[in-house]
Formats: C-alpha cells, structure tokens, sequence
C-alpha cells in the first residue's frame, strides 16, 4: 500500500513538473508573438504619421 502511494506521488509530481515547463514554454511563446506583433503595429502606425 505504502509503495503504490509513494509511486503515485512521484507521478503526480513529475505531472506538476512537465504541466509547469510546458505552461512556462506557452507563455513564453505568446508573450514573444505579442511582442513581435505589437512591435509590427506600432512601426506600422509611426510610419503613417510620419507621411
């Protein structure tokens, strides 16, 4: 009994673990599109005032 709960533990906790990193990686990724996309429209409309 004592084992199979221990081992449930370690999976939950590797579950945690890859669930933290891949949420981490997402955000990451979307914040780097934000920013490109926001760098993109702000060029965009600098350049419209300008002409």
């Amino acid at each position: 009994m004592l084992e199979s709960s221990v081992s449930l533990q370690t999976g939950a906790f590797s579950l945690a673990v890859m669930l933290s990193i891949a949420v981490t990686a997402a955000l990451g990724s979307a914040t780097r599109v934000l920013g490109d996309a926001g760098c993109l429209l702000y060029k965009q409309a600098t350049s419209h005032f300008k002409a």
